[in-house]
């Protein structure tokens, strides 16, 4: 850490130029002597990239920030609001603390957090901003938390463990055993010191590996932010070999939709079809990831358009359906001739599901403009191409 950063004279101007243009910023120079360009707008790029997505440490005074990649790589504020309140206990050890956002929220949960950060300078700036946030029962250690584990002779009540997703030349990796941590070949570790593990993978990683490559798996947690899968999480329990429950949360600002249900639940039930109703359903993301595309038809008594097409419908208004809810206005079947004239030159937000045709060829071929409170879905009923025309009730 360059303390020189945190003078009020250099704050300011980090605040001052958080939307300046950076390639004209770097082509000036630095104004403050001793201090060099670079090290400026590393400050300005992270902090801007926290503004959407950690608002409190944006807004606190005097944060120091790692560059922009750590930043990217870090759960936002919500995402790690929501797991923090799947643990509480006495004690949690954060194997892979990173820039700490999620051992900020887990000590509101436990009494004591233990954070490990194997990189030197982002494990400094942890530690600091930790005291500008506040915290008091955070212990911070310049450790791999592998490593640490295995020098150290205390139980905890929960365990975290975000593989890191990046080689050493930064890129993306997709497997678990190529993650680092190797959370495989750690797991009887592991339990040695904890009862409860979450681990954190890709949102990319197909559920089914997960929970065959981990032992115990109890619950898997499928967390998405404005409809968008941000966090696959697993927890692993000692010495559970029960069923495995899928759990789906989907957050907005007012109000979070929640689904759960066991594997063999999805596995034995049994979807009914039909042709579009009253209202078309269209499943939030997380759900989506969950793969329970039969049990919604039948929890909710709802009629899928087709065995492939995963869109619902039916004459009553669910009013706990986790996800979209849209009432029909139209149904058309897909004959270009005749839906130019009925759908030709339209504002409206275009959807496809189980079609083939992309989005953007379609709007170019219907001279389609977006925005507006009208949907088209471009979709497969009964093996019919087929466009359903509604608008957004909830």
């Amino acid at each position: 850490m360059n303390k020189i950063l945190l003078n009020s004279d250099i704050q300011d101007f980090i605040n001052t130029h958080i939307n300046s243009n950076i390639h004209e910023l770097i082509l000036k120079g630095s104004p403050f002597e001793g201090l060099d360009i670079k090290e400026l707008i590393e400050q300005i790029e992270a902090k801007k990239k926290c503004a959407p997505k950690l608002k409190t440490w944006f807004e606190t005074p005097k944060i120091y920030y790692p560059n922009k990649l750590n930043i990217e790589q870090t759960s936002s504020e919500t995402a790690a609001l929501i797991k923090s309140e799947f643990m509480q206990g006495e004690s949690l050890v954060d194997l892979t603390g990173g820039f700490g956002v999620d051992s900020y929220y887990f000590s509101k949960q436990f009494k004591s957090v233990v954070h490990c950060e194997m990189d030197s300078k982002l494990a400094e700036i942890a530690a600091y901003n930790f005291e500008i946030l506040g915290v008091k029962n955070i212990e911070s250690h310049n450790k791999d938390g592998i490593e640490f584990l295995k020098s150290c002779s205390d139980t905890f009540d929960w365990m975290y463990i975000d593989p890191s997703r990046r080689d050493a030349q930064k890129n993306k990796k997709f497997l678990i055993e190529d993650c680092s941590p190797n959370v495989i070949t750690h797991q009887d570790l592991f339990f040695k010191h904890t009862k409860n593990v979450l681990i954190k993978m890709s949102p990319m990683l197909d559920i089914s590996v997960g929970t065959t490559a981990l032992k115990h798996v109890k619950t898997v947690y499928i967390v998405a932010v404005k409809n968008e899968v941000k966090e696959l999480l697993f927890h692993q329990e000692k010495d559970f070999n029960g069923t495995a429950t899928l759990q789906t949360l989907n957050s907005h600002p007012k109000n979070t939709e929640h689904f759960s249900f066991e594997i063999p639940q999805e596995e034995n039930a049994e979807a009914t079809f039909s042709s579009p109703k009253t209202y078309l359903y269209e499943p939030n993301a997380a759900v989506m990831k969950s793969g329970a595309f039969k049990l919604i038809s039948t929890k909710y008594r709802l009629d899928k358009l087709d065995p492939h097409t995963h869109l619902y419908t039916g004459d009553e208004k669910i009013v706990d359906f986790p996800g979209k809810i849209y009432q029909i206005s139209n149904c058309f079947p897909y004959q270009k001739k005749s839906l130019k004239k009925a759908i030709g030159g339209l504002k409206a937000n275009v959807k496809t599901r189980n079609f083939v045709e992309k989005i953007e060829a379609l709007k170019i071929l219907f001279k389609l403009s977006d925005g507006g409170d009208l949907y088209l879905f471009f979709t497969t009923s009964d093996g019919k191409k087929i466009v359903v025309e509604g608008r957004l009730v909830s």
